[in-house]
């Protein structure tokens, strides 16, 4: 009995983590297909980035509802609601030669991406023992950091042996595949009860989210006059102002906000942000170096990348498990060591093709055994009912970091290319510059992490 309903939970933990893996795959193969689209819808590349721009809009602004939608829906309901969003979705892409159609299926992936990815992370931190939680938070992380691996080589292979439309059609049979996985094992374990929907506070963070990530998506592009990134500023500034005063004395938050005035809560979540900002940074700049300084096609950097990638899914169960048997300060500081330490290395050393890989694969190790734990053990040290706010909070944090981190180091390349009148040396000195802003970042996470673990810490994440 306890060996089968061990599989369903496994089960219905990778049925959801299935649909963010296949959002992943979609978004990091279509950004080897743009150049591609670019000519078959006959459009600049600035408006073909809508397709992943606005796919990051929706799944954005919906995370922080998580909470919400988990007090007031079943599990499976919430389950259903994504697979229908992202098999229609994929459907409108798959057929339409329209680059509106295809931006409207992009959206309702959008949807799926929203809803699913904090909701597995919720099943787990709900149904999994304390003694396993580690263990399958690890598996969870498994799934989806695989995807980057995935993504590359899936789109390259469909570039050059098929047809953009194929991006979409072939995920079809795996979003009924995983529908059905999804029906057969996923179970409800926690009640469900009315709770009012505060629309004003809904539109307001809405709003914010949306608009913040539009602004720091324009400082990448450098795609928005001046004026228009003051008003979006200005935007985002009033909305959240709007949604603290609108959520301060509600009966029924969307978000519990006082999460901020924990300390340790804080402190982790900083160092979850400075890492995913640190891991969208290097899958930015890698691939790019690889390409520009060393001539590498799009084919290849693929396959270059992919082993880092396939450490970062493996190591993450391994870490899961070392947290669950020791305690989190182990995993979680060796981590952000091995990190700080490749960083100090990518410092020192002249950039090759093998080193960069290297380099990357080094960075992924200590981001498998510091990452997905210090979610974990976060979360583990909150009152059961506000679980489901940390969760929504730390999957928020984590789409707006990594949009920050790729933000800064596109900025640095672009300006430094523009400086150097050269975009090889350009690249070569942002390349430099990045790698250092990076080992600073990678010192300050450390240190973050040493004060909120500095007291005693025993298996399991209890004090």
């Amino acid at each position: 009995m306890f060996q089968e309903k061990h599989s369903k939970l496994l089960s219905a933990i990778i049925s959801i983590g299935l649909l963010s893996f296949l959002g992943i795959v979609v978004e990091t193969s279509l950004n080897i297909t743009f150049p591609q689209l670019t000519k078959y819808f006959s459009i600049p590349i600035n408006q073909v980035q809508w397709l992943t721009t606005g796919y990051m809009l929706v799944s954005t602004s919906l995370i922080p509802l998580g909470s919400f939608f988990l007090k007031r829906f079943r599990v499976v309901t919430l389950f259903r609601v994504s697979c229908l969003s992202f098999l229609v979705g994929t459907l409108i892409a798959s057929f339409s030669n329209s680059f509106n159609l295809v931006l409207l299926g992009r959206l309702c992936q959008g949807i799926a991406d929203g809803i699913a990815l904090p909701l597995m992370f919720a099943v787990i931190l709900h149904k999994v023992p304390k003694e396993k939680v580690g263990t399958f938070m690890g598996i969870g992380s498994l799934v989806i950091a695989l995807a980057p691996a995935v993504g590359p080589i899936y789109g390259g292979i469909i570039q050059d042996t098929l047809n953009w439309h194929f991006l979409f059609i072939i995920l079809i049979p795996m979003i009924i595949v995983t529908w059905l996985l999804g029906e057969l094992s996923i179970e409800q374990s926690s009640p469900i009860h009315y709770v009012p929907f505060d629309v004003r506070g809904g539109i307001c963070l809405t709003i914010f989210l949306s608009t913040a990530l539009m602004f720091i998506v324009n400082l990448t592009a450098n795609s928005s006059s001046l004026k228009f990134n003051l008003i979006l500023l200005g935007t985002v500034f009033f909305s959240g102002l709007l949604f603290l005063l609108n959520e301060k004395n509600k009966s029924h938050k969307l978000l519990e906000l006082a999460l901020f005035k924990n300390k340790r809560f804080l402190q982790l979540l900083s160092a979850f942000f400075l890492l995913q900002f640190s891991s969208l940074s290097m899958s930015y700049l890698i691939p790019n170096v690889l390409q520009i300084l060393f001539d590498q096609s799009p084919g290849l950097v693929g396959f270059l990348v992919a082993p880092a990638a396939v450490i970062d899914a493996v190591l993450s169960v391994v870490a899961g498990i070392i947290y669950d048997k020791t305690t989190p300060s182990l995993p979680i500081i060796s981590g952000c060591t091995i990190i700080g330490l490749t960083f100090l290395g990518a410092n020192l050393f002249t950039p090759s093709i093998g080193g960069l890989v290297l380099i990357y694969m080094l960075f992924m190790v200590g981001l498998s055994f510091s990452y997905s734990n210090i979610m974990t053990y976060s979360l583990s040290q909150l009152p059961a009912g506000l679980v489901n706010d940390g969760n929504s909070i730390y999957m928020t944090v984590q789409a707006y970091s990594g949009a920050v981190g790729i933000a800064i180091s596109s900025s640095v390349i672009s300006l430094l290319q523009k400086q150097q009148g050269s975009i090889i040396s350009g690249t070569k000195l942002g390349l430099s510059i990045n790698f250092l802003i990076l080992f600073f970042v990678a010192v300050f996470t450390i240190s973050l992490c040493l004060v909120a673990l500095r007291n005693k810490v025993i298996k399991g994440g209890k004090e």
